[in-house]
């Protein structure tokens, strides 16, 4: 019984390999002489990072980011409440108009508003964490308004505001 045992598991190793040791040729791997892989068979850190996906994903069908027509701005929402934004300032050209691509990077919901002398007018409430707002139907700036504004951001009810001067 014991050399059945100790035949067994030796045909077991031969064909799985020894335990903790990947086997190179598995699903998905490179052959051990690419450069996607370390030479074992493993896949290298390069392939591993360019599966992880940095940017929050889109909630609709994905836009191109055409400034000065379409301008992605990526809100960080935090629970921390500080708000990170890229661009931090928009500055768009006179007579030129913009709409506006709100992409939730960060862990937190926040909303946006649109602030200026005479109004107060929220554009989204509860933007989650990763997902997007594209409103193609309004447009920023143009011909008609050549002033300054700001895009107010609330995170944890503290607002942060994105200066946007319309006339650069």
């Amino acid at each position: 019984m014991k050399r059945l045992l100790i035949v067994v598991v030796a045909a077991w190793v031969t064909a799985c390999g020894s335990p903790g040791r990947h086997m190179p040729g598995g699903p998905g791997d490179a052959p051990a002489d690419s450069p996607a892989s370390h030479g074992d068979g493993a896949p290298s850190d390069a392939r591993v990072d360019a599966l992880v996906v940095h940017d929050a994903p889109r909630d609709a069908a994905p836009t191109i980011d055409a400034f000065p027509s379409v301008l992605d701005v990526r809100i960080d929402c935090h629970n921390t409440c500080v708000l990170t934004a890229h661009p931090s300032a928009i500055n768009v050209s006179a007579g030129t108009s913009i709409q506006v691509n709100w992409i939730n990077v960060g862990d937190t919901t926040c909303d946006v508003n649109k602030v200026d002398q005479f109004n107060h007018v929220p554009i989204i409430i509860g933007l989650d964490p990763g997902t997007s707002y594209h409103d193609p139907v309004h447009d920023w700036c143009g011909t008609q308004f050549t002033g300054t504004f700001d895009f107010e951001v609330r995170i944890c009810t503290i607002p942060s505001y994105i200066p946007v001067n319309c006339g650069a």
